[in-house]
This record gives C-alpha cells, sequence and structure tokens, in this order.
C-alpha cells in the first residue's frame, strides 16, 4: 500500500494540479504547464505536502522522497512526450472522490495536522476545468451551478459541508477564480 499510496499521492495528484493549472493557464500540454515558473512552484508544494503525508504514514526517508518528486517533475517536462491537458484533467468527478488523487492526500494532510493549502488550489482548479467533451466535467459544472461549490464538493468528496477545510477549498476557489 506504501508504494500504491506514493504513486497516487505524488505522480497522479502533481499530474492532475499540473493540468488544471495549465488549462487556467492556457498551455495545452502537461510539458507546457510544468515549464511554467508559477506552475512548477504550486505543483512542487502539493507534491510535498502530500509527500509529508506518506512520510508520516509509511516511514519514508524525507530526502529519498524529495529526489522521487524531482525525479517525477523531470518526467512530466519531458519533450518527448505530448501529454495534453485535457486529456489528463478529464473525469473530474472520478477524481474528487475520496480515495483519489485529490481527496485521500487531503484527508491524510488533516489526519496528522499538516499544511494543504496547494492540495486545496488543486482541488478549486477542479471547480474550474470545463470540457464539454467531457461528460463528468459537464456533470460537474452542472451540480456546481445548481448547487454551489461547498455541497458539490461535499457530495463528490464526502468530505462534511459544514467542516473548515471545505470553507477553505472555498475560498481557494475565490482566490483562483
Amino acid at each position: 500500500m506504501a508504494f500504491v499510496e506514493r504513486k497516487l499521492f505524488t505522480l497522479n495528484t502533481g499530474h492532475l494540479i499540473t493540468a488544471y493549472l495549465g488549462v487556467l493557464a492556457g498551455h495545452e500540454t502537461i510539458k507546457d504547464s510544468i515549464e511554467d515558473a508559477a506552475i512548477l512552484a504550486d505543483v512542487t508544494a502539493a507534491m510535498q505536502e502530500s509527500g509529508e503525508v506518506l512520510i508520516r504514514r509509511y516511514g519514508f526517508d524525507a530526502d529519498a522522497h524529495a529526489a522521487y518528486i524531482q525525479k517525477i517533475l523531470g518526467r512530466f517536462a519531458n519533450p518527448y512526450l505530448r501529454d495534453e491537458v485535457d486529456r489528463v484533467g478529464r473525469q473530474p468527478i472520478r477524481k474528487l472522490s475520496p480515495q483519489d488523487r485529490l481527496i485521500k492526500p487531503l484527508n491524510g494532510t488533516l489526519e496528522y495536522g499538516l499544511p494543504n493549502s496547494y492540495l486545496l488550489k488543486g482541488i478549486a482548479a477542479a471547480f474550474l476545468y470545463k470540457n464539454d467533451d467531457d461528460p463528468q466535467a459537464v456533470e460537474l459544472q452542472a451540480m456546481f451551478a445548481e448547487q454551489g461549490f461547498e455541497k458539490t464538493l461535499a457530495h463528490y468528496s464526502e468530505l462534511n459541508v459544514d467542516s473548515e477545510i471545505v470553507t477553505l477549498a472555498h475560498e481557494a476557489y475565490l482566490a483562483l477564480k
């Protein structure tokens, strides 16, 4: 489980946040997105937040995990891969579920009392992802328009709608929008 979660919390979480922030910045690919200094800083920080959960939960060596983060960031910048942000961003509802790449590491930060502002920024960015060719993106935007941020996030993530973390995620959304 340690190495399954390491991949989910590092590669998958970082990849998705790169995509969502890349879409917002007008980038077409993961490579272009991660070469944007602001996105690189945010993604690195989110991966460090999720990584701290792994270090606490499984006893990973902090330096070795930092090196793993750098390796993954290098893969995102690979000039031989054309990985489009819309492909990576697809299925935002699944990715906001409790056992997936955004909410599961966030829950870990809550469990250990760790910082999570960059993970929250990634969650907020999911609500700004629009893709008419993706049924989940369409469904997410429809519920969001009807129910608002907090109820929509709580519905898909199973976080408590009245919790401080949902309020903080909404604040991150307002700041990002």
